[in-house]
């Protein structure tokens, strides 16, 4: 060895740490609190990354190419969300800022599913992921529309609805049924994670049909998702709903996300979590899902805003808001948009405290964030569309506050709460998710853990000023939560100091048939 070679040797074991080892890491996160639901770890530890996994977790010091400081603060799994119909930049901008590493849209889904993993390879900051879209599957078969992937950014719907929706006015047809079947079969075969029924958008839909297409859940092992129908309190109900699709799952024996029970459920959001849990008892494997608002995000012509909505859902039409500009609306408005201008973005104040507290305390529940696409306006207040870009400013888009504080609002919820422990929280936003999805996405199996050999897909907040920011107001709904300065993705800091980096870090969520 040249004496250069040994001089070499000896300054770098002279910039290591005092106590340090030799091994170096592409990345440390050192001295935070390490919490992992899966095996209910909780210390404070050093996590060492390498080639975008967690290799080593210890109390001893090690060295890295980058060191990030965690103290006082936690280290947890990467949140995983799926309920996400913001894919977008500026929405995926949102997200991760609200520490979701995994934003997946499998309550609509896409279609044709292809599309849409095109659309986010190579450019995607975060994990991306889809279920096939049953409805997307209506409109090209039954209104002869072809979707572009990302159904809600298509102009397929739109025109759909101006021409008639027979996606969501037709009947059942028994002679509709094999083109439809085809046509979500192969879309599992491009690799759709699974099926997604948000059937409370089109309540005409016949059961016959939903059993199946949910026969295709059975034959390739991936689950089923479902918005379901009647957003009511009286009958028929979101109790009902919901006994329709437990018992479609259970003839095909497949399992089922239930998104935002107590949305749909209102009133009977306990009845509804109890059948649930029956239902899990009895040996079937279903889920559900809550947000933490008091208002959802609609649209006017949604089936359950049909006059009569008073009575369902026990609110007025001054308790929905147009999401564009933030103005209550009026019985005549309301029925002018019905006629005029049915597409139109509506928030809606429909759910008590107490609703949003049962499904938080309740075990098998998870966090979805329902968040919606981002509208932008111009000066007047006129919808531009969903334009928003990764340089759009915060609080410069519209759109229900849910899409961009969600899990923070969560986090503040357990600081200033304490009915809900910060562990049991923390698995509802990571573990619990990938452990619905693992036996089905193998990509899940390594993902909301921080365990050695799991993805590195890491959140690091700190739990005393951790909040979200963003309110129901105009300028405020798209300000971004505070308190998670470092957020890491299959290795890289997508996150950094609290300004998010548009780095290709994602990977594509996929099913087993395309992995």
């Amino acid at each position: 060895m040249s004496k250069n070679s040994t001089a070499l040797l000896l300054l770098a074991s002279l910039a290591l740490p005092t106590g340090a080892r030799a091994q170096s890491f592409d990345l440390v996160i050192a001295g935070g609190r390490v919490m992992d639901p899966e095996t209910g770890f909780d210390a404070v530890a050093n996590v060492g990354i390498n080639n975008g996994f967690i290799t080593e977790i210890t109390d001893q010091e090690i060295a890295g190419a980058r060191v990030i400081d965690a103290t006082g603060h936690v280290v947890a799994p990467g949140f995983i969300d799926y309920h996400s119909h913001a894919q977008s930049e500026f929405g995926h901008k949102l997200y991760v800022r609200d520490g979701v590493t995994t934003p997946l849209d499998l309550e609509v889904g896409a279609f044709p599913v292809k599309n849409f993993y095109e659309y986010w390879d190579g450019k995607s900051f975060v994990n991306y992921g889809t279920n096939v879209a049953h409805v997307g599957a209506r409109v090209a078969v039954l209104d002869g529309q072809e979707p572009d992937g990302r159904v809600l950014y298509s102009p397929a719907l739109g025109a759909a609805m101006q021409d008639g929706a027979k996606f969501k006015t037709k009947t059942f047809d028994p002679l509709d049924e094999g083109a439809i079947i085809e046509a979500i079969e192969t879309e599992l075969k491009q690799g759709g994670i699974g099926i997604a029924y948000p059937i409370g958008y089109y309540t005409v839909v016949g059961s016959p049909e939903l059993m199946g297409v949910t026969s295709l859940a059975a034959k390739y092992d991936v689950p089923i998702t479902t918005h379901v129908r009647y957003l009511a309190q009286i009958p028929p109900s979101g109790f009902m709903g919901i006994t329709e699709m437990l018992t479609i799952a259970r003839e095909n024996d497949v399992a089922m996300l239930m998104h935002h029970i107590p949305s749909n459920c209102l009133g009977l959001t306990k009845q509804c979590l109890d059948l649930i849990d029956s239902a899990r008892a009895n040996g079937q494997k279903v889920v559900g899902e809550f947000y933490p608002y008091q208002y959802a995000g609609t649209y006017v012509d949604a089936d359950y805003n049909a006059p009569g909505f008073e009575a369902r859902m026990g609110i007025q039409a001054s308790d929905y808001k147009l999401a564009a500009t933030g103005e209550p609306l009026t019985n005549e408005e309301f029925d002018r948009l019905r006629k005029e201008a049915p597409g139109t973005d509506l928030l809606m104040y429909t759910m008590k405290q107490e609703y949003i507290d049962e499904a938080f305390a309740r075990p098998g529940v998870i966090v979805g964030s329902d968040g919606m696409p981002w509208i932008i306006t111009d000066d007047d207040g006129n919808k531009l569309g969903f334009t928003a870009t990764f340089d759009t400013p915060y609080g410069k888009a519209n759109g229900h506050a849910r899409g961009a504080g969600t899990h923070a609002k969560i986090l503040r919820m357990v600081r200033e709460e304490g009915t809900v422990s910060l562990m049991d929280a923390i698995s509802k936003m990571s573990y619990e998710p990938a452990l619905f999805l693992e036996d089905h996405v193998p990509q899940m199996k390594i993902r909301g853990r921080v365990q050695e050999g799991s993805a590195a897909d890491i959140t690091i907040f700190d739990p005393e000023t951790v909040t979200d920011n963003s309110t129901p107001k105009i300028g405020e709904n798209s300000l971004p939560s505070t308190g998670i300065p470092y957020v890491v993705v299959n290795g890289q800091v997508v996150v950094d100091d609290s300004v998010v980096q548009n780095i290709p870090a994602g990977v594509a969520i996929r099913n087993a048939l395309a992995n």
